[in-house]
């Protein structure tokens, strides 16, 4: 029910008569009754439509959670389709090609090319892999030998082979055989999500903002721009860095006599992908691999995999965040931390992009249009008057 409020306002000689005349008319008492509704109290439609919006939105969330895999797969398609704009948006600049075609072009390009390194290098790496898999285990025997020789190293021995003992070797195999061919599976989707998000962009994005209202679009739209023009720059910063470490590793891995040191340069160009974390999983098997040539050897690779992410930190990323975003370390441990739990190891591949691209939205759609938009302006102090 609505409440009604009846309050009493009694009215003298002078100034009082004159707001009893203002306020009730040619009422001949000197006294007044004002009635007021007090709207903090909800109808029952208000009750019963606030009951539903917050159902809706615990749906939603359920609804989130529960197909969390698909909006990781559809971030990952942005990416394909971003890494192919970036290719086919020059390619029609340049030529009389439409985007469309363009984009045809550059995926013709880079399936001959694929196949054609495949043919020329697929089979070394392969057989590289294979032997990779079958040396590590090997290799870490060998550690662990080495660690067994002081008492705190056999205390963390017993712990790991206490941890592999509680596994069931049959369940590890077969989760790793369903994540094998669930990850393949993945990346194919990602592809063909991402050429299909390439070739009509806009369609995409004007639909999504087709759900917001009018007057919120304009800004949204350009905050979707701008993320969208971080991401691209971050990506092809990326693909630099992968590019120069994966080459160093390979390369130095080589000259230090450390075996399968192809393999470990394409993991060590891969893994830079993952910022931070990347680097310190990618230097485990090339350190395992040179304790089966060498203590010394090991600690050789060790100070090689230092140096060569000091180079990394110091020298290429300064470089490449000129014209780059420029993402904080403690963002990106904290966003892969959370990716992870979210959305498990798709969440912690790319929990770095997902990171620029929402650092771009709150900037736009928060900090610039929120908070630098309501901020007060400094008022200069008048001069004295002399």
């Amino acid at each position: 029910m609505t409440k009604v409020q009846v309050s009493e306002r009694g009215f003298s000689n002078g100034s009082r008569d004159r707001e009893r005349r203002n306020l009730c008319g040619n009422v001949p008492t000197k006294r007044c009754f004002l009635v007021t509704i007090d709207s903090s109290v909800s109808s029952p439609a208000s009750v019963t439509r606030q009951i539903i919006i917050a159902i809706t939105l615990v749906a939603l969330a359920v609804l989130i959670w529960k197909v969390v895999d698909v909006f990781v797969i559809a971030f990952g398609g942005i990416i394909f389709a971003t890494i192919l704009r970036a290719m086919a948006e020059p390619l029609a600049q340049r030529t009389a090609l439409s985007p469309r075609l363009s984009l045809l072009v550059v995926v013709i390009v880079l399936v001959v090319s694929s196949g054609l390194m495949f043919w020329l290098f697929g089979r070394q790496a392969i057989q590289q892999f294979e032997q990779l898999r079958e040396e590590l285990p090997v290799a870490a025997e060998k550690f662990q030998g080495w660690l067994s020789e002081s008492r705190m190293g056999q205390t963390m021995v017993n712990s790991l082979q206490q941890a592999a003992e509680d596994g069931n070797p049959v369940s590890q195999a077969g989760l790793a055989l369903g994540a094998t061919i669930g990850g393949i599976g993945n990346i194919v989707l990602i592809m063909v999500v991402g050429v299909y998000f390439a070739a009509d962009p806009p369609m995409y994005r004007e639909g999504a903002l087709r759900l917001l209202p009018p007057v919120r679009r304009p800004p949204v739209r350009l905050a979707l721009d701008d993320a969208g023009s971080a991401l691209r720059k971050w990506l092809l910063a990326q693909v630099i860095i992968m590019v120069v470490v994966g080459t160093l590793v390979g390369v130095g891995l080589a000259l230090l006599g450390v075996p399968l040191a192809l393999s470990l340069g394409l993991i060590a160009g891969l893994l830079e992908f993952i910022p931070i974390v990347g680097p310190m999983v990618a230097a485990i098997p090339g350190i395992l691999l040179a304790f089966a040539v060498g203590p010394e050897t090991a600690l050789y690779v060790l100070i090689f995999y230092i140096g060569v992410q000091q180079i990394e930190g110091n020298v290429l990323t300064p470089l490449v965040q000129r014209w780059a975003v420029h993402l904080p370390p403690v963002v990106a441990v904290l966003s892969i931390v959370v990716a992870g739990l979210l959305f498990g190891i798709l969440g912690v591949i790319f929990a770095t992009p997902i990171a620029v691209v929402v650092m771009a939205m709150v900037k736009h759609l928060y900090v610039e249009d929120t908070l630098e938009k309501n901020r007060p302006k400094p008022q200069r102090a008048k001069p004295r008057e002399s």
